[in-house]
Parts: structure tokens; sequence; C-alpha cells
């Protein structure tokens, strides 16, 4: 069996606090690695196109990310294979979130068993070899 390289994550979130948790926790996961940490939308355009995550775990309300349905298009913009995991501490802004097109969702206020299974499930659906296929917004 050929194990897999690790899924590359990059944390975009204002607070540092929230991303030295997020970072804690997924250094201890042998599939994954932290190739990044943004705090504010520029920030997470310049990194992303530098480290292209595989995963991207993206504070809903981060700081200059346009609240006008484009949240999504400047992460896809910067690392258009990334699967984004969005966070906030709003309960509605699941809804929004998914219907943007995030590819999942994680409260702030679960615990962070929820994010390892966002990270987890994301994780499988990247070595999917038909998850292009079924999912429109990716390069193919």
């Amino acid at each position: 069996m050929i194990a897999q390289a690790p899924a590359r994550v990059l944390i975009a979130d204002d607070q540092q606090k929230v991303r030295s948790a997020l970072r804690l926790l997924i250094d201890q996961e042998l599939a994954f690695c932290v190739v990044g940490e943004a705090n504010n939308a520029e920030a997470l355009r310049q990194i992303a196109a530098q480290v292209m995550p595989h995963i991207v775990l993206l504070d809903w309300e981060l700081p200059g990310l346009p609240l006008n349905g484009g949240r999504l298009a400047l992460v896809r913009q910067a690392a258009p294979d990334a699967w984004v995991i969005a966070m906030s501490g709003r309960p509605e802004a699941r809804q929004q979130a998914l219907a943007e097109g995030a590819d999942g969702f994680v409260s702030k206020i679960e615990p962070s068993e929820a994010v390892l299974r966002a990270l987890y499930s994301a994780y499988e659906r990247l070595h999917d070899p038909h998850r292009l296929a079924a999912q429109p917004h990716r390069a193919v």
C-alpha cells in the first residue's frame, strides 16, 4: 500500500488564538500539514497562491472578504483545486456558506472533533479519483 502525502492545509482566521488552536490540533494528525496561516483576505490570497493548499479552513467573517457572495471566488482564484471548509461562530452562516459553494462548514462553537471530521471528509474526497467530474467548480 502506498502512503498518501499529507494534505496541505491553509488556516485563514483573523484571531491568532483560533489559528494557533487549529494548528495545534492539525499538527497532531499525520494526514495533514499546515502550510500557512492568514489573518485577512489579502494574506489569504497571497499565501494560497504560493503554497497551493489542498484544504482551506476559512473564517467566514475574515476581514477583507467580499460580503456580496464573492468570498469563495477569492480563494478559488488563488487555489482553484482547494477544498474550502468555512468556519463561523454564527450558526446561520452555515446555510449561506454552503449555498455559496463551500465544500464544508464547521461551527466555531462545536468541539474540535468537528474540525477533524471535516478535514478527514475533505481528505477522503481529495483522494477520490472521480472527484473532479463530480465537482463542477473544480478545474479539470
